[in-house]
């Protein structure tokens, strides 16, 4: 479909119809479960990495604030976030190694 093919207003009907139709029980819509990391996990990750969040600031380019407020629960981090905690946990050398190059 070109650009010039696609009428905007009709998807945008189309949408809203779909939503219409889930509201009222007629469809089901696809749901994706995310992990949203809790922040006992993202706490035990820094701990394992780094003693304080001030040193994991220093290795891994994170704010330190940042990582306080993921383990306090006052936020959670992005999608971007839980992907570079999830590697940190697996082999946190090749985010140290990434982060000391840029």
């Amino acid at each position: 479909m070109t650009e010039k093919d696609f009428d905007f207003a009709s998807a945008l009907k189309e949408g809203l119809d779909e939503a219409l139709a889930w509201k009222r029980g007629e469809i089901i819509l696809e749901t994706v479960t995310i992990d949203p990391m809790s922040a006992e996990r993202i706490r035990a990750i820094r701990k394992n990495v780094a003693k304080s969040a001030k040193e994991f600031e220093r290795r891994f380019g994170i704010p330190a604030a940042t990582i306080n407020n993921w383990e306090q629960g006052r936020r959670s981090p992005d999608p971007a976030g839980r992907l570079l905690l999830k590697i940190l946990e697996a082999h946190p050398e090749i985010v140290e190694e990434a982060a000391q190059a840029a």
